[in-house]
């Protein structure tokens, strides 16, 4: 190490008067100001010499001058100063500041200053000192840092360099001390750390700004520490306070300060308190937390200490004082990284208090969340409430709980979850609050965990909170799951799970798997829940294996459902009745969904007609008739089989009041109606029962207008005597509407030469006859003979006879005209007296069994008196 030296005394003036380093102007004028005298001193006063020692501005160097009196000098009060200059490195690491002291003894006051080598050695021991040790001790290391002066102390230069071996590099840098000052010195305006002054400068330390020590006594310890410092730094052969350095930092060239002292002595006093005071512990991790660089290191050096800590606390203290133990302890820890064997000890610790207190345990869980540390212990202690027995009043504490708290406990032990879902404790609504209410991070969690122990139906609203917002994938694992775990027993699960399947588009795919499960009724609702009415969903029921006993069940349910609009879109397509009604039963419901589809959906006239067909012996009243009424609409232009004259006639007694007979006659004679068809449907009409029959006779007319509108009498013999029997027979109910219908089909029937027309003219010429015997006609009826007589009747029965004549007409029906128009006398003798009129008379007779009384008896005496009679058979006239 290379030690330069200054020497300062009276030349012309206290100057320097040799060197051996040029030091930059500020440094120099330092130097210069210290190396005299601190404060005058009286006449003939003298004074041993004195250490000075201080860093330099430039903290390039650190000085250590010896000063002594020069009485050689010409004046008194004058002095001779040997300043050694070490560089601040080598001064900060120097094992033995004395040998500077020592050196600058040897050189004296008088030699020029030299440039010197001083080799490193072993530091010789130093004596021990008394006096104010004690008090200096902790003015300096354990009190507010502040300026020490010592008066009168009986050793100060011992003092001083015992301070400046003991203490550690970074205060060493800094630290400034003079062992005799007749008043206070300054660096910058700022005293020094450390001066010793006799007593009789006192008085000249009355503005000092720090503390004043009596050096002439020695002081009581005010501090538990002080003996601790005060055997290191004046007893010890080589004075160090490295050693009370637990945290290592006063070793260090920069960080180590008085407060890093007190910590490491605090460090070890708590250290030692640890069995039986655990709160020592958290004074340590307090300390611990001050020292950022060397955090993690201190805490995995004190690991078994803080297990022992969470130990004692646990077994000493009462549960609530043990858990804001454990919570402080945890919190104070951090984020750093534990130890693995810490973090067991901590977690077993917890495990074994929530166990042997767990009601205690869930009390201190809503403080533990509230601050920090308090997640960590979650997990022990929810391992210890699943230990814990019995457990039912734990879940019932565990419900007491705020909602989010209670999911955070539940989430910190799988064991507590599945405890805590077996019991029924009220515990599922104030979880699926929390859930609902959680982070996004703790519902994942829950999710992860919680489902496996969802199997009964207390746990819908735990799993409907799961569920919330789920992808169809997780929906239909879910779906899995119950049908493995309860195979879909449960239906307040169930409910949720179609919930959210149709929320996240999975249905389909959980409706595979619920129609897999065993037959219950909670599966069996389940998959009707996932039912719709649509056309897809009503074919996949009818996919169903024919053997499974739900299909038809499903099937009615499903279409009952459905709207009008529905119902139309599902049933009106191609093949589907067909499809439908095998499946469907004869139970009521089935029948009454049956009628609904017959009477929504337009139907086919070949699926229409055989459905109604089907249903009519199960429907009464009104609605049968409708029914029936309705399917008679789609039949009466249809050739459908050798059934379908009784259909008809089923359809058609069946109808009664709610038959549209207008229509029914419209429909069943309209143009496009093979005349076969036609005539077939006429005679049904007539035969039909009583009620619907009676519908016919009051609308005469509409039948007058269908058979005119088919331009041509292609309607069979059959028919036409069924067309005649309904029109004289509306006479009786409807007689004008009769006249009207006659007046219009006997001008239509009089062109037509076919046998058929005669069944209606025996029908309708009556009406029109007696009409024509009035006295005034109604205009309606000019149309029907062109009258170039006065009377009347006289033209109809000519025009009647030579259309017989001239015609297929059978007679009979003639000879009935005659007789029910009330003329059977001039009617048939204007017959007879045609040519070919006596062979139409004979066919009279012939047939005339076949006329009904009162008739028949007239037609005779007709049929007599026209063959009795004696005028000429030529005679083209009536008379």
């Amino acid at each position: 190490m290379i030690v330069d030296q200054q020497l300062h005394g009276y030349r012309n003036g206290h100057e320097l008067l040799s060197g051996t380093i040029r030091l930059p102007a500020r440094d120099q004028d330092l130097v210069d100001r210290l190396s005299d005298i601190a404060g005058p001193i009286g006449p003939g006063e003298k004074f041993p010499p004195y250490l000075t020692c201080y860093p330099l501005p430039s903290g390039s160097h650190y000085i250590v001058a010896r000063t002594w009196l020069d009485l050689t000098a010409p004046r008194a009060g004058c002095v001779r100063t040997r300043s050694l200059i070490v560089a601040m490195s080598d001064w900060t690491g120097l094992a033995d500041p004395a040998s500077l002291a020592r050196v600058a003894t040897e050189a004296g006051p008088t030699d020029p200053g030299r440039q010197l080598m001083l080799e490193p050695s072993l530091a010789p021991p130093l004596p021990p000192v008394e006096g104010p040790g004690v008090e200096l001790i902790e003015a300096l290391f354990l009190e507010d840092s502040v300026p020490v002066a010592v008066f009168g102390a009986p050793a100060p230069e011992l003092l001083a360099l015992r301070f400046l071996t003991a203490i550690w590099p970074s205060m060493r840098r800094r630290f400034t001390v003079s062992t005799f000052c007749n008043s206070p010195r300054t660096i910058a305006k700022r005293s020094f750390d450390l001066v010793f002054a006799p007593v009789s400068a006192r008085s000249r330390f009355s503005d000092w700004k720090g503390r004043r020590i009596d050096g002439t006594r020695k002081g009581a310890s005010r501090h538990p520490w002080s003996a601790r410092i005060e055997t290191e730094m004046l007893r010890a052969p080589h004075p160090s306070l490295l050693g009370l350095d637990v945290f290592g930092e006063m070793a260090g060239d920069e960080q180590g300060s008085q407060e890093a002292l007190r910590l490491s002595l605090l460090w070890e006093e708590l250290a030692g308190k640890i069995d039986t005071e655990p709160h020592a512990a958290l004074g340590l991790l307090d300390i611990a937390n001050t020292r950022p660089a060397r955090r993690a290191e201190l805490v995995e050096r004190l690991t078994p200490t803080l297990a022992a800590a969470a130990n004692s606390a646990a077994s000493r203290m009462p549960p609530a004082d043990a858990w804001r133990f454990l919570q402080v302890l945890i919190g104070k820890l951090g984020q750093t990284r534990w130890q693995l064997s810490l973090a067991r000890s901590v977690r077993s610790t917890t495990t074994a208090l929530a166990t042997r207190t767990p009601l205690e345990a869930v009390a201190a869980i809503p403080v533990l969340l509230r601050e920090s540390g308090g997640d960590f212990l979650l997990g022990g202690l929810a391992n210890g409430l699943a230990r814990a027995k019995p457990f039912h009043p734990i879940a019932e504490a565990l419900a007491g709980l705020p909602p989010l708290d209670l999911l955070k406990v539940m989430l910190g032990a799988q064991d507590l979850a599945a405890a805590a879902f077996r019991e029924d404790a009220g515990l599922e609504s104030p979880l699926a609050t929390g859930i609902v209410h959680a982070r996004t991070g703790e519902r994942a969690e829950a999710f992860r965990r919680f489902p496996r122990h969802l199997l009964a139906d207390r746990h819908a609203e735990v799993l409907h909170a799961l569920l919330v917002d789920a992808s169809a994938d997780i929906v239909v694992a879910e779906t899995r799951r119950l049908a493995g775990g309860n195979a879909l027993q449960q239906a307040a699960l169930n409910d949720v799970v179609v919930e959210a399947a149709r929320l996240s588009g999975a249905v389909r795919a959980v409706r595979d798997i619920a129609v897999s499960a065993p037959h219950s009724a909670p599966a069996n609702r389940m998959l009707r829940d996932l039912l719709e009415p649509t056309p897809a969903d009503v074919d996949w029921i009818v996919s169903l294996p024919v053997s499974d006993p739900r299909k038809s069940a499903f099937l009615v349910d499903v279409l009952s459902s459905a709207s009008q609009e529905q119902l139309r879109s599902i049933v009106a397509r191609t093949g589907v009745l067909a499809r439908i009604v095998p499946i469907l039963g004869t139970i009521p419901s089935d029948t009454e969904l049956l009628a609904r589809i017959a009477e929504t959906v337009p139907l086919a006239a070949e699926e229409l007609i055989p459905l109604v067909t089907q249903l009519l012996p199960s429907l009464t009243g009104k609605r049968g008739s409708a029914l029936a009424a309705r399917a008679l609409d789609k039949a009466l232009g249809r050739d459908f089989g050798a059934d379908r004259d009784k259909t008809i006639a089923a359809l058609l007694d069946r109808s009664g009041r709610e038959l549209d007979a207008a229509d029914a006659f419209r429909t069943g004679l309209a143009t496009g109606v093979p005349a076969a068809l036609a005539s077939h449907n006429l005679v049904l009409f007539d035969s039909s029962a009583p009620e619907t029959r009676g519908a016919f006779l009051r609308i005469p007319e509409v039948l007058a207008e269908t058979i005119m509108a088919r331009h041509l009498l292609d309607l069979s013999y059959q028919a036409a005597e069924a067309a005649g029997r309904i029109l004289w027979d509306s006479a009786k109910v409807n007689n004008r509407g009769y006249i009207r219908a006659s007046a219009a089909l006997l001008r239509f029937v009089m062109h037509e030469r076919g046998m058929s027309a005669s069944p209606i003219v025996a029908a309708v010429f009556p009406s029109v006859y007696r009409e024509l015997q009035q006295d005034s006609i109604p205009d309606f009826l000019s149309i029907v003979f062109l009258f170039m007589d006065w009377d009347r009747c006289k033209i109809a029965r000519r025009d009647l006879a030579e259309t017989l004549l001239s015609s297929k007409w059978r007679p009979r029906d003639i000879a009935l005209a005659a007789a029910r128009a009330g003329d059977p006398e001039r009617i048939l003798r204007n017959v007879a007296r045609r040519p070919g009129g006596q062979a139409a008379i004979a066919s009279m007779e012939k047939e005339l069994g076949s006329i009904a009384d009162p008739w028949r008896a007239q037609v005779r005496k007709a049929i007599k008196d026209a063959k009795g009679d004696g005028l000429p058979a030529k005679l083209p006239f009536d008379i």
